[in-house]
């Protein structure tokens, strides 16, 4: 009975340290250099909405709201592309049909965070598309941007829809903490971020 209690009393402890490890870590994204689409998409309206389904848990670390990861997407999009007149809507806007007459973009984000190890996956939300696929190195700093993106032309009588789904990983091993965990989330955000623009340029050109 004593030893049985004893290994209870071990099982628990080590759950708990487990489940104490588990932190998830978001810092908000640097600068990016924008090269900017002066003429491209001019005049033409965009209905842009985005949509967080992260899954971060009470352990997280946030240095970066919600609202602020949004932010910084919205106004990098709208740099790269001033000629074209944005209309930023309320994410309560992302599941509804799009407008005629306009561009629709909706970017869903299913993972902005850093952890270490395979408890990466755990904030990994759910916005459409398929991430099951995505493997993570063990006894690493891992960072993960993942979105799902979906655009809509329906400009001049047009009828076009296109989806996408990006996901950029990048490990590295923990030699300077924390540190190290910032420069694998910078990667991962300025790598598919560089991609999301790719695929805009190319559906709408």
């Amino acid at each position: 009975m004593k030893y049985t209690l004893i290994v209870l009393i071990l099982y628990l402890l080590t759950s708990f340290s487990h489940l104490s490890g588990q932190k998830l870590y978001v810092w908000c994204p640097s600068e990016q250099t924008i090269v900017p689409r002066n003429g491209f998409l001019k005049n033409d309206t965009i209905d842009l909405v985005f949509f967080d389904g992260r899954v971060l848990n009470e352990e997280s670390r946030i240095e970066c709201t919600s609202e602020n990861v949004i932010n910084h997407l919205q106004n990098f999009l709208f740099d790269c592309y001033p000629s074209a007149v944005f209309n930023s809507l309320s994410t309560n806007s992302y599941f509804d049909e799009p407008n005629t007459n306009r561009i629709t973009i909706k970017i869903g984000i299913s993972a902005y965070h850093a952890a270490f190890g395979a408890d990466i996956k755990l904030g990994i939300g759910s916005v459409g598309g398929d991430f099951s696929f995505m493997v993570f190195p063990k006894g690493k700093w891992n960072g993960l941007t993942a979105y799902f993106i979906k655009i809509y032309d329906y400009r001049c009588s047009r009828e076009i829809q296109k989806s996408k789904e990006i996901s950029k990983i990048t490990s590295k091993s923990n030699i300077w903490g924390y540190k190290t965990a910032i420069d694998c989330l910078a990667k991962t955000y300025s790598d598919a971020t560089q991609e999301m623009l790719f695929f805009i340029d190319n559906t709408l050109m």
